[in-house]
């Protein structure tokens, strides 16, 4: 019976110290900042906006497609995505979007966290509507991206696009083997975006992949109970695919066209 209890307090402790580690470092987990090397194309704009004054702290991006006509998207990358990577795909919407870059990733000042990187999506929405004040904006995120998207959408937003979208980081984690910890307690970004699915504005459109190993289809579709009226394509590819793929594009270009066929 000693050695059991031996046993139980070793463990024990060791539960408590991973805690306490995952606690800790979990902005690397969660964060990867990375910086693409792909080259700046002639048709790619950079652009960058003060996110903390007091810091002389700037968030710099990229813009594709400036002076076509069409509503302006608002691009918001995943945990491991930057900005210029996307360039070329998101180019193909041929409509403006703006793709921005959280704080550490590509050229951008600072450090990422959920405070922060939800403080400059409002602040780089800002923005984008003094560089476009005629234009409906459309928010658009991918995986982590789409928390971000849902959680700047304001009343005057014209339309939101999620690929892979979440409830919260405690939802992701808790469909993997995270879920043996206290999670909910433990997560400091925790990107909960239930509070603001129900008032999205219309319209809404979902991608996601049925065999994401990622963000699991089951947590989209737990999503999609909150926006009964969202339209949605539904995929078979790996997670980082989704956006890449020719025929997600075109569905996304479509949509644009349909809602938004009327403004120039």
């Amino acid at each position: 019976m000693r050695r059991l209890k031996r046993i139980g307090k070793v463990f024990g402790c060791a539960y408590l110290v991973i805690c306490a580690v995952l606690w800790g470092i979990q902005g690397f987990i969660i964060f990867h900042p990375v910086t693409s090397d792909y080259d700046v194309r002639g048709s790619t704009t950079e652009y960058e906006v003060v996110v903390d004054e007091s810091g002389d702290l700037k968030s710099r991006g990229y813009i594709v497609n400036q002076n076509a006509l069409g509503p302006v998207v608002l691009f918001f990358t995943g945990n491991a995505g930057e900005a210029l990577s996307y360039t070329y795909t998101l180019s193909q919407l041929n409509v403006p979007v703006v793709l921005s870059n959280y704080r550490g990733y590509g050229k951008s000042d600072g450090r990422p966290s959920e405070k922060r990187i939800l403080a400059d999506a409002k602040i780089t929405l800002e923005m984008v509507r003094e560089r476009y004040p005629d234009r409906p904006v459309v928010l658009m995120g991918f995986s982590m991206g789409s928390a971000v998207a849902i959680r700047t959408a304001d009343s005057d937003i014209a339309g939101v696009i999620l690929i892979s979208p979440f409830r919260s980081t405690v939802h992701v984690a808790n469909r993997s083997l995270l879920r043996i910890f206290p999670v909910r307690f433990l997560m400091r970004h925790k990107f909960d975006t239930r509070a603001s699915l129900e008032t999205l504005p219309e319209p809404v459109l979902v991608i996601y992949s049925r065999t994401d190993t990622t963000i699991s289809p089951k947590e989209t579709e737990r999503v999609l109970d909150k926006i009964p009226d969202a339209e949605v394509i539904v995929d078979n590819v790996h997670h980082s695919a989704i956006l890449s793929r020719s025929q997600n594009l075109r569905a996304i270009r479509d949509w644009l066209t349909e809602n938004f066929k009327h403004d120039d």
